[in-house]
């Protein structure tokens, strides 16, 4: 399998009132859409990730080296993604795509909750290949904050060979982080520190250790990575080390933005008496969509046919089926998509 664009894909604007409030990651922040990243690799120590902490800036906008770039799509599993139904829990996926808008025949395979992010496999319809987790690994937890931490453990066989991960995942930072095409801030910095060993037939072949540093952003994901390999048997060799980032050229919203953005609260969820609340504090509402898992919309309202009461907006979802959907508002300051869940008792 082509596993070249698999180091993004597993690694994957909530504002508060002060600029430099610690950023937490939820999983309405795993987005969807078609993003293009420039990859950078350099010998081991020319750069480096930077300290984590609290408030703190890294630099990467200099940075320089061997650069190639790759172009991903992050979808929404459904009935035409035949690869997802292999895998009936999975709700989205991640694929490589060319420049002529050609998708990869292989297909990653994920499943987003309300509290983690998972692998669940990859898929080749073409060459009838499927790797399957006996063990998946857990990509994040939600919500994600500043100082959690937790360990991980995954396993797959493929071709007689197995490989087993041992993880351990923390955020360790959070602060501002500048690329060669802009300056992101309130960004949360999650370091993976993992041992993959490799087996076939039950005697080991390889022990690699990779650490990795993903920044993430709310309501963008994952804005740039830093990965630094190292292999330990059979023999102990450096590899080169690898930045990669997003080629959008957003940066910092202006003072008069940031100022007037507040947490938009989407509530209760899960929706048990068949109601949805949105608190959307000093923002307006321009227009709200619900989508299916499958990315058809099933409902859509603009601003002035939402109900409103005492400064909240509110949907009636009592004609929709128990299950997970994706909730869009957009406001006058930007756009929001959460994942909600509809439970008939």
């Amino acid at each position: 399998m082509k596993t070249n664009y698999f180091f993004f894909s597993i690694f994957c604007v909530i504002w508060g009132i002060q600029l430099r409030a610690q950023p937490t990651i939820t999983s309405s922040d795993i987005v969807t859409g078609t993003f293009q990243f420039t990859e950078v690799s350099f010998n081991q120590g020319v750069y480096i990730p930077g300290n984590g902490g609290a408030n703190i800036t890294w630099d990467f906008s200099n940075i320089q080296g061997t650069t190639g770039g790759f172009k991903l799509l992050y979808g929404v599993c459904g009935p035409s993604i035949s690869e997802c139904n292999t895998f009936p829990t999975a709700n989205r996926y991640v694929v490589s795509v060319d420049n002529s808008g050609n998708q990869s025949n292989d297909k990653n395979l994920f499943r987003v909750t309300n509290t983690q992010f998972e692998a669940i496999g990859a898929r080749n319809n073409v060459t009838n290949f499927t790797l399957t987790y006996s063990d998946t690994p857990i990509l994040l937890k939600f919500p994600t904050t500043y100082l959690q931490s937790f360990t991980d453990t995954s396993s797959y066989t493929a071709n007689g060979v197995t490989t087993t991960t041992n993880d351990i995942i923390t955020a360790d930072g959070y602060g501002t982080v500048k690329t060669p095409v802009g300056t992101y801030t309130n960004v949360l910095r999650v370091k993976k520190e993992s041992t993959v060993s490799i087996s076939m037939n039950g005697s080991p072949v390889s022990t690699t250790q990779i650490t990795t540093y993903t920044w993430y952003k709310n309501s963008r994901e994952e804005i740039a990575g830093f990965a630094v390999t190292n292999i330990i048997s059979p023999i102990q060799q450096a590899s080169p080390s690898r930045f990669q980032y997003t080629n959008s050229n957003s940066s910092t919203l202006d003072t008069e933005e940031v100022s007037g953005i507040k947490s938009l609260a989407v509530y209760p969820n899960p929706v048990k008496d068949g109601k949805i609340r949105i608190d959307t504090k000093n923002n307006k509402i321009k227009w709200v969509g619900i989508y299916d898992m499958t990315g058809k919309k099933i409902f859509s309202q603009s601003a002035d046919q939402v109900k409103r009461s005492e400064g909240k907006y509110s949907i009636d979802l009592q004609d929709y089926p128990s299950g997970d959907y994706i909730i869009k508002v957009e406001t006058d300051k930007n756009i929001i998509s959460n994942i909600i869940q509809i439970v008939h008792e």
